[in-house]
């Protein structure tokens, strides 16, 4: 597999804090201390005559709809070549905290989702894939990972429907965790550690065409 990016061109990352990842910070700025980051290096020393530029947009404690609430003017208004839309555990991770107000059911949460699309694809040209979430859970029974998987199921509806390919890492941490345990991986099964953010960013660059 050829890696999908040409010379040039822009590659912006949405999501929550596991994108964000203190992205707006002074010593983290613009790109976050996260996968991301490794993202951009890893760009940038593979493939360095592309002189690709990654964005992050990620916010701290999003969920879908908040996404769709900043979609005009961190989207639509910069007009990426690439958009790698990274969200979803939040929604599910209110159900499970009690939060039942900022909680994201599966039927608002497909149709939300479903709007972020049609806009993008209606108003930009813009190569477009979708990154299902994971949790770092082995017990397939496990309330949280049973709930995320009804979520991780509607994103790979939404991309066979949409014809969009989508990255997905709840197979990666899975096959991570055979080797080391969840905390090596997360801080609490959601938040990435270093080690955590490198699987995610080899994830979404193998799914690229990344040649290592």
């Amino acid at each position: 597999m050829t890696l999908i990016f040409k010379h040039h061109q822009n590659i912006e990352f949405i999501g929550d804090s596991i994108t964000d990842c203190n992205r707006q910070s002074l010593d983290f700025a613009p790109l976050g201390q996260g996968y991301i980051r490794e993202v951009h290096r890893m760009l940038q020393a593979g493939y360095p005559e592309l002189q690709l530029t990654v964005l992050n947009k990620g916010v701290s404690g999003d969920r879908v709809t908040s996404l769709l609430a900043r979609w005009e003017e961190d989207v639509l208004e910069i007009s990426p070549d690439w958009l790698f839309i990274y969200i979803g555990v939040n929604d599910v991770w209110r159900f499970i905290e009690g939060n039942q107000n900022e909680a994201v059911a599966l039927p608002e949460f497909e149709q939300t989702y479903r709007q972020l699309i049609e806009a993008t694809q209606s108003k930009m040209h813009a190569q477009i894939r979708l990154v299902s979430p994971f949790l770092a859970e082995k017990n397939l029974m496990d309330p949280f990972r049973s709930l995320l998987s009804d979520y991780q199921a509607t994103i790979d509806k939404i991309g066979e429907e949409s014809h969009l390919p989508v990255i997905h890492l709840q197979p990666a941490f899975d096959w991570a965790m055979l080797s080391r345990p969840a905390p090596y991986w997360t801080v609490d099964r959601v938040h990435p550690t270093e080690e955590g953010h490198m699987l995610i960013a080899l994830t979404i660059l193998r799914a690229c065409g990344y040649s290592l």
